[in-house]
């Protein structure tokens, strides 16, 4: 399987700075193992999201064995997705009411690749390989950080995809459950032999793939990886040029020479160089050290920067915790906010949850409303906080990306600062939660033809971000 993006480009405005990617190309193919590093926000996840077929290029194609992907039917899509790509998100996003072993099979059982036996048997082999080979009947609430991952690497072989993308998938775990992770990546892809794209932030990581790339401000290039250790910049030195004093000159008592016109001029010339070269010096010292004061500050605020976004997209975890259905069209969402980093508090400030629903290719926005005062004003956040809100689901003409399913979005923002009364230190934060809904009116019995449970057909099942 040859997997080409030709000219990748996703703009989410009108304008070109809108662009989070800007013609991005690359070949990928089965045995291939690729990595990808860049600054958050540098346009890596929305790449992977394409070569994914998870989000529609504004510009460019891309074409799986010389066919353009987006011309596909949807349900040719979905059996692109779930049979040609396995995913591995930067959370796992297991669903806590299913044993890890169930987790595992889903995506077998909706995809309809095999029967349940079969994908049952495969999911135990897998896990088997992942090294949870004991704790297959476990739920993911009992289980650590790396078992998750591990649990999330067995789901995304499952239907043995010929391609795996894996969107930082350690960016929360301990360096040395990151270095386990990525040696059973590799050990699988050589058993499996599967294609392997990889974005991390980490450069040892990335330096283990065949090919690395960097994506800056969209672009995505080809790169040599630069050493870790960088050696520290050599501080510039000013000052006055030596200027040598004239020798005193010796008088004699009893000679008294003639005093001639201009016969002090050379002297003075020397004194008057000597004090300019003293002046200059100091106008020199004094602009070095305002030059490095201004620098100063200028790398405090980026390192204040950096660790407010740090704190604001690594330490501070949110996602969906459940969906609850109440009958005819209503549903109670309970999303939750969780503070991962094992430091300070961190305070969250007016939290903004809208709802949408995906009918054809347009996002349709539905009521949406808190039931708690939660959803407002400050709250410090030292464990884990959770949010309650009703919504009206009631819409015709959904996209089925999923059969019977509704294809559900939560877009939230929200400010983000480690000061209970910040003045420049907030950070914005905008997440998106992506889920599929059971519509009210459609029967058990309607979904069961379609797709294979292993009991009742759940309310929503979580889709990674894309």
């Amino acid at each position: 399987m040859t997997l080409s993006a030709q000219s990748l480009t996703k703009r989410y405005g009108t304008a070109s700075g809108d662009e989070a990617v800007r013609g991005a190309s690359l070949e990928l193919q089965v045995g291939d193992f690729v990595s990808i590093v860049g600054r958050s926000g540098s346009g890596k996840s929305t790449l992977m999201a394409m070569l994914g077929a998870l989000t529609r290029p504004t510009e460019g194609k891309l074409l799986l064995d010389g066919t353009d992907v987006w011309t596909l039917s949807e349900a040719e899509l979905a059996t692109f997705r779930s049979r040609r790509i396995g995913f591995i998100f930067q959370f796992p996003s297991l669903l806590s009411n299913l044993t890890a072993v169930d987790n595992v099979a889903v995506p077998a059982l909706l995809g309809r690749t095999m029967d349940a036996e079969q994908a049952y048997a495969r999911a135990y082999d897998l896990l088997a390989r992942v090294g949870l080979r004991e704790r297959a009947d476990a739920y993911p609430g009992s289980m650590s950080g790396g078992e998750h991952r591990r649990v999330a690497i067995a789901r995304a072989l499952i239907n043995s995809p010929p391609l795996l993308l894996a969107d930082e998938p350690t960016s929360d775990l301990d360096e040395d459950t990151e270095t386990d992770i990525i040696d059973l990546l590799e050990q699988l892809q050589r058993t499996e032999s599967f294609g392997f794209v990889l974005v991390t932030h980490n450069l040892e990581l990335a330096k283990r793939a065949r090919r690395t790339y960097e994506m800056r401000q969209g672009v995505l290039a080809a790169t040599d990886l630069p050493q870790v250790e960088v050696d520290p910049e050599r501080p510039r030195r000013f000052g006055p040029a030596e200027v040598d004093a004239p020798a005193e000159l010796a008088l004699s008592a009893a000679v008294v020479a003639p005093i001639r016109l201009g016969s002090s001029l050379w002297r003075g010339v020397q004194i008057f160089l000597l004090a300019g070269a003293v002046i200059f010096g100091g106008i020199l010292l004094a602009d070095f050290g305002v030059d490095k004061y201004q620098k100063m500050r200028v790398r405090e605020r980026e390192a204040r920067s950096l660790a407010l976004q740090h704190l604001a997209l690594n330490s501070l975890r949110g996602d969906v915790q459940s969906v609850t259905d109440l009958g005819d069209g209503r549903y109670e969402l309970t999303t939750y906010l969780q503070n991962v980093g094992g430091g300070p508090p961190i305070y969250v400030m007016s939290p903004d949850l809208r709802a949408y629903v995906q009918v054809k290719t347009v996002w349709q926005e539905v009521p949406m409303k808190p039931i708690e005062d939660s959803a407002s004003g400050v709250l410090k956040i030292e464990g884990k906080q959770t949010y309650r809100y009703l919504f009206d689901a009631r819409v015709r003409d959904y996209a089925q990306l999923l059969p019977n399913y509704m294809h559900v979005r939560f877009s939230g923002t929200m400010l983000v600062s480690p000061s209970s009364t910040p003045s420049d230190d907030v950070f914005e934060r905008k997440d998106n939660y992506y889920v599929y809904l059971k519509p009210f009116d459609i029967a058990d019995e309607v979904v069961l033809k379609r797709m294979r449970f292993s009991g009742k057909p759940p309310v929503w099942i979580p889709m990674p971000p894309h």
